[in-house]
């Protein structure tokens, strides 16, 4: 859209051109401004999600909320809070004049405290454990202190790095457009600010149901009232002759993609195992370094089972014209290629294809990496689970067929945390 078809709000918009439930885009000044109509309600916004930034715009309205339509983010559009991750930084709001049948939006407003949004239904709890430190256990901590709990939060992750934003590793930051400072999720001081426990290079040995106990691999044990898993999903790892030299990658923690990136400064060309969102991300990425990249995947189109073949048609030209070369079976043929061993310069495909590499990533195929952990069952009181639309990380817990411990929770204890923490109420 053109500046000049970009209304300027603080001049009025006729009442009349606002539909209800469809936003429309203006600037105040510098800044471009949303604007919402809800019943005889009028809304001013900031324009732009605060993840990454996606136009609000082409987002949904729904209820008193607006959705961005890149991540479904969801903002109030009363305060401007951040209701549901990935974002967790509010947009701004602005003050809304209608008169004469015209409606101007005037100075910004100063963003409101976070109220609960709920009733406990039940005594809060006094501890509340997250075993995993990746960006659903921040959400659900984050959240848990905006919504006022005055608990003990712990965070047990095995990662070096406080919890970052993720999705970088494989874009932006692996391509060497965004520094390192864009990653975390928040700063180093906010744990401390919001009295969030976090240990990082921690590693769970085991969970006692029934003492509500965490036991750590150094033997410490961490009693709970509420225990959220979140541990997310491990990297594949090729079970193949050459798939353990140090040159092979996988790509996962802040660690990982630093040691990649050291890698591609003087790598001529890599191979990327796996052609689906983070195989192709990370193709793009190496390229935009000057890496010659070869994606090499069983299936005919890149994500043809998930999108269909016209899609994957659309994207294997998309990557052509960017540099990046792909390899599939040949038309009508019945067989995948499959990398079957990799030697200090080559990786080697069935049927007998070889391609040169001084780079080799496994492919993180959240999908087909790991077995399905056991789910928290209503044996295992004060249990939660974080859930998303893939598989996680396995975690063998013990079952224990007759309760003890403090009280399970909801139906059978269990609470699970959809797209990064999306949790229900807990307390």
């Amino acid at each position: 859209m053109s500046d000049a078809a970009v209304p300027d709000l603080t001049q009025g918009l006729a009442a009349a051109d606002l539909v209800d439930g469809v936003a429309l885009v203006g600037h105040v000044g510098d800044e471009q401004v949303l604007l919402v109509r809800r019943g005889t309600e009028v809304f001013a916004l900031g324009a732009q999600c605060t993840h990454y930034h996606g136009p609000l715009v082409e987002g949904l309205v729904v209820d008193g909320t607006v959705r961005c339509p890149w991540h479904h983010a969801c903002f109030d559009l009363r305060t401007g809070e951040a209701l549901r991750a990935p974002a967790f930084d509010p947009i701004a709001c602005w003050s809304v004049e209608r008169r004469d049948g015209r409606i101007f939006v005037r100075e910004k407003r100063q963003q409101p405290t976070p109220r609960p949004r709920g009733r406990p239904t039940r005594p809060a709890p006094d501890r509340i454990v997250i075993i995993g430190g990746g960006a659903a256990g921040f959400a659900a901590a984050e959240m848990l202190r905006r919504e006022q709990f005055a608990g003990s939060i712990v965070i047990l992750s095995d990662d070096a790095a406080p919890p970052v934003d993720r999705p970088n590793l494989s874009k932006d930051f692996l391509a060497g457009t965004a520094s390192e400072d864009w990653l975390p999720l928040r700063p180093d001081s906010w744990y401390p600010q919001n009295d969030i426990d976090l240990r990082l290079q921690t590693n769970v040995a085991a969970i006692d149901p029934s003492a509500c106990e965490v036991a750590l691999a150094g033997g410490a044990r961490i009693a709970y009232d509420r225990l959220l898993l979140a541990t997310g999903a491990a990297p594949v790892r090729l079970s193949i002759p050459g798939a353990d030299q140090p040159h092979v990658r996988t790509l996962r923690s802040l660690a990982d993609c630093r040691a990649i990136i050291e890698r591609a400064q003087v790598a001529r060309r890599a191979v990327v195992i796996g052609a689906s969102f983070i195989g192709l991300e990370v193709a793009a990425s190496l390229r935009a370094r000057g890496v010659d990249v070869h994606v090499v995947a069983p299936e005919k189109r890149p994500m043809e089972r998930i999108l269909g073949p016209q899609i994957g048609d659309l994207v294997r030209s998309l990557h052509a014209l960017g540099g990046r070369r792909t390899s599939g079976p040949d038309r009508g043929a019945q067989h995948a290629r499959a990398a079957r061993d990799i030697s200090g310069s080559a990786i080697f495909l069935e049927p007998a294809l070889r391609y040169p590499n001084q780079l080799c990533w496994s492919r993180r195929e959240l999908g087909r990496a790991c077995g399905r952990g056991r789910r928290c069952r209503k044996e295992l009181p004060g249990a939660l689970q974080a859930q998303s639309a893939r598989p996680r990380r396995r975690i063998d817990l013990p079952r224990s067929r007759k309760p003890r411990g403090r009280g399970g929770l909801g139906a059978g204890g269990l609470v699970t945390c959809r797209r990064r923490a999306r949790t229900k109420q807990i307390f």
